[in-house]
């Protein structure tokens, strides 16, 4: 036996026949139980720590406020502040004449602002573990453990085995047009939707419904619900990246079409103004409109002296007898001539 090469049993390698058990974990038929191992692990660590820092999210009620954590449409969870900065600096960067794709890498090119960013409120629960002592080295202690948990069903969020939704409450058109005063009322009944939970299970879901969650959740609607952490198999992830895409480029389309509008609405109306505006007559220029006086000033002499003419015929009988021509038109010069003689004797 010893000598002649053998055979080392403890390598698989050589082994007959090895990995082809069912029971062993190279084994094809748990290639699927390895991803969703995979996946889990995944979506654990999407959902307790930031996508861009990697820092752990700390859950603590006192520590974490409503607003620190923010979720984008792929379900990747960010901290406020870092997001905020590197849009900020992804803004600079093109400004700059760069790209941005360094902070696109880490915040993805899908946020396109703080617009695509929604606040996510945890249902915070608290867990108490054993430690290895109180803090002074003698018997053992307890710390508490913060966890994410669905406020229906209570199942922990935390641990990427439950499938999550954050609810994104839907805007209301008519809160623009209201007072202050109405509004402000509207914003005391409705603290405690503002600043509640907004993370449910897919389980939770399904058993009361969407219409059943409004009361407390709502108003919302299905389709701006957001997965968190949705897994790669299955081809779930990119199906949300497909209707992202869509809905991005639904709304491209939707602004440039309100600015074609508001461009010819406005051309419209600067036309129908300029056809609406009277003409006015332009100012002539002084020579021209002295020029123009003369002509005037001519015309009323010649009236004048006319009229003052007339006058004096009619007051002269031997006048208005030679130029009245009023009773004879046809008389001879020798009648004017014995008129004349007669009238001045």
């Amino acid at each position: 036996m010893g000598g002649d090469g053998g055979t080392i049993s403890s390598n698989r390698t050589y082994l007959r026949g090895a990995g082809k058990a069912c029971h062993t974990a190279d084994h094809p038929s748990n290639a699927a139980k390895r991803a969703k191992l995979e996946d889990t692990e995944r979506a654990r660590l999407i959902l307790t720590t930031c996508a861009i820092s990697g820092a752990v999210f700390d859950l603590t009620p006192n520590n974490c406020s409503a607003e620190d954590i923010v979720v984008c449409p792929y379900g990747k969870l960010y901290k406020r502040e870092e997001a905020l900065e590197a849009l900020l600096r992804r803004s600079q960067q093109i400004n700059n004449g760069g790209g941005g794709s360094d902070v696109a890498g880490a915040l993805g090119s899908h946020v396109r602002g703080m617009k695509d960013l929604h606040p996510v409120r945890f249902y915070v629960t608290d867990s108490a573990s054993s430690s290895g002592g109180n803090g002074n080295g003698n018997g053992r202690g307890t710390t508490v453990r913060y966890t994410a948990t669905c406020p229906i069903t209570s199942a922990d969020i935390g641990s990427g085995n439950v499938p999550s939704f954050v609810i994104v409450r839907s805007k209301n058109p008519k809160s623009k047009d209201k007072k202050k005063d109405s509004s402000s009322n509207n914003d005391d009944e409705t603290t405690g939707v503002e600043f509640g939970p907004n993370v449910i299970s897919e389980r939770a879901i399904k058993e009361m419904g969407i219409e059943g969650l409004q009361p407390e959740y709502g108003p919302f609607e299905e389709k701006n619900m957001i997965r968190l952490a949705p897994p790669k198999a299955g081809g779930a992830f990119e199906e949300i990246q497909r209707k992202w895409e869509a809905r991005m480029e639904e709304e491209r389309v939707a602004k440039m079409q309100k600015k074609k509008d508001k461009k010819r609405k406005r051309g419209t109306t600067e036309e129908w103004s300029s056809k609406k505006k009277p003409e006015t007559m332009t100012p002539l220029p002084a020579d021209t409109a002295a020029a123009a006086s003369i002509p005037a000033k001519k015309s009323s002499l010649v009236d004048e002296a006319r009229s003052n003419i007339q006058t004096k015929v009619a007051q002269n009988p031997v006048l208005s007898s030679l130029f009245g021509g009023a009773g004879k038109k046809n008389q001879s010069e020798k009648e004017k001539r014995d008129a004349l003689f007669t009238r001045n004797c």
